[in-house]
């Protein structure tokens, strides 16, 4: 009897002890990432993703499309085989959205869209109705163009060809339009519309080929940073005068941006790969970020800032060498986390997300010193 007493206090003990691991054990979700091809931005995005999953104690898959569109739906299909409990999609193509919403809807899988996210009001609709779509995070594409068209006017240039990517594209489109919208009515003129093929990522061959039909331009606006590359690379064979200036601020556009070889770049560091994840992770924590119509969010005016020359050490500083936002900071953007975080939360990080805001940040966590953000001429203050 005693024995019994003893293996029955034991076997309870245990049990209880089982509950308490099962209660204070974090989910370890998998979740598939796709990101287009070997190139810095698109794994900087994808990365971005990555860091917050992990973060979460999660793990993540990450597959490489190979610059092929059509791969893009085998990986996502292949990624959903393996299992994973949600997935960070990146398509530069509209017509794929209502095929992956039919493939996750299938099989039961969420998804998020990161950083390029359907304009036209009919796809949101079709996405919305998949009880599986989780939203979408995108960067406010019209006024990246907007900006640069500004800049130009303000330098006095008067002409210029643009090096861009092929009609439709979710991101380099919108830039485009309103781009030559206010350029063209500020008294500018576009000489041509270099589009890059499938094969070239940087549209260097179609940006030498307009070069020769519109020798020295005052500028080339490269409508993303692979584009601002490839406008630097075509100028190198031409004796011009002509100035670069892009959207999109990883390594190598920072470096040519200390060199003089670009005139001026802006970006947000591809943080909707950030925000993307932040959306699936509060999922598939049973706590979905909602709009106010209750609906999964299709955001599209993430913010961007300007970089100058003497600001690109400390912008490799806080935002190349580490994630955009520390371990801390992530944690508590979980409604598991943090019971206050909703949507109009979430969107008041995305609204306060500035330079000056991480640089200070960054100053906090010792990062960087105070010396260091003088030297760049920021302004933490305002």
């Amino acid at each position: 009897m005693k024995k019994f007493l003893v293996l029955s206090v034991l076997a309870i003990m245990l049990f209880s002890s089982f509950f308490v691991f099962a209660a204070n054990k974090t989910s370890n979700f998998v979740v598939g990432i796709n990101y287009f091809g070997n190139q810095g931005v698109l794994i900087t995005l994808a990365n971005n993703s990555k860091y917050v999953i992990e973060y979460f104690d999660g793990s993540v898959i990450m597959v490489d499309d190979n610059f092929t569109v059509d791969k893009i739906v085998t990986d996502i299909e292949n990624l959903i085989a393996t299992g994973v409990d949600g997935l960070v999609v990146w398509t530069p193509t509209p017509t794929l959205y209502p095929i992956i919403s039919q493939m996750c809807l299938k099989a039961k899988v969420p998804f998020v869209l990161s950083d390029k996210v359907p304009e036209q009001q009919a796809l949101r609709d079709q996405l919305r109705q998949n009880p599986y779509f989780v939203g979408g995070v995108g960067p406010a594409n019209e006024e990246y163009g907007i900006e640069v068209a500004n800049y130009a006017l303000s330098q006095g240039w008067k002409t210029c060809i643009v090096n861009t990517t092929a009609p439709g594209d979710p991101t380099d489109e919108p830039r485009l339009i309103a781009f030559r919208k206010a350029y063209e009515a500020g008294g500018g003129k576009i000489l041509d519309i270099a589009r890059s093929s499938s094969g070239d990522q940087t549209g260097q061959a179609a940006t030498e080929n307009s070069l020769i039909a519109h020798p020295n331009p005052d500028f080339i606006y490269g409508v993303g940073s692979a584009l601002g590359i490839g406008a630097v690379r075509a100028l190198e064979k031409f004796n011009y005068n002509t100035k670069v200036v892009t959207s999109g601020l990883e390594e190598e556009i920072l470096n040519y941006l200390a060199e003089g070889k670009i005139a001026m770049a802006n970006g947000d560091y591809w943080v909707s790969g950030t925000y993307a994840a932040i959306m699936l992770q509060n999922y598939l924590e049973g706590f979905p970020l909602k709009d106010e119509n209750g609906q999964a969010p299709i955001y599209d005016q993430v913010g961007f800032f300007n970089v100058e020359s003497q600001q690109v050490d400390l912008f490799k500083k806080c935002f190349i060498y580490q994630p955009i936002y520390s371990k801390s900071e992530i944690l508590q953007m979980s409604g598991k986390n943090n019971k206050d975080f909703d949507f109009k939360a979430f969107l008041k990080v995305i609204e306060n997300y500035t330079l000056e805001d991480r640089v200070a940040q960054k100053l906090k966590e010792g990062i960087v010193t105070e010396e260091e953000v003088i030297s760049a001429g920021i302004n933490i203050n305002k």
